[in-house]
């Protein structure tokens, strides 16, 4: 058999198709993963900015009333991790900034006049850091 003949063969026709479909195959399954681990880490994200919002807000009511509950170091701590591997650079340099001014102006103020003058200050941030996080995540029409 030549060269020639086996190009012409249905041989070859069967390789060829054999090898058309398992690369198509491989393409596809690539193309899903890909599209399956973005879906995934879109999920991951969108639990963990809710989770980031009800801390600060749990942080900013505990402040508000001049007191620092353990719970609420421990579930900032708890967040640290996820943070770190879920968030996007931008929402996690906002949501440290936004921690750290929540500590610092609740520490500064004594009375309960200024405290709360402050939390609506704080509540406005926490807001806008919520549209942030929104943006990111695409969801519109929300507020």
């Amino acid at each position: 058999m030549s060269w020639n003949d086996f190009f012409s063969s249905q041989l070859f026709g069967v390789i060829i198709g054999a090898l058309m479909t398992g690369g198509f195959t491989w393409l596809l399954d690539c193309l899903r993963y890909k599209r399956e681990r973005k879906a995934h880490i879109q999920q991951k994200r969108e639990e963990l900015y809710i989770q980031a919002c009800h801390v600060l807000m749990e942080h900013d009511k505990y402040c508000r009333d001049h007191e620092w509950p353990k719970k609420c170091k421990e579930m900032f701590n708890e967040l640290q991790g996820k943070m770190l591997i879920y968030a996007s650079k931008k929402i996690y340099k906002q949501y440290y900034a936004l921690d750290t001014e929540i500590c610092s102006v609740y520490a500064k103020m004594k009375s309960k006049k200024q405290r709360e003058e402050m939390s609506n200050q704080i509540a406005d941030k926490v807001e806008a850091f919520a549209s942030a996080m929104r943006k990111e995540l695409g969801i519109k029409g929300v507020l």
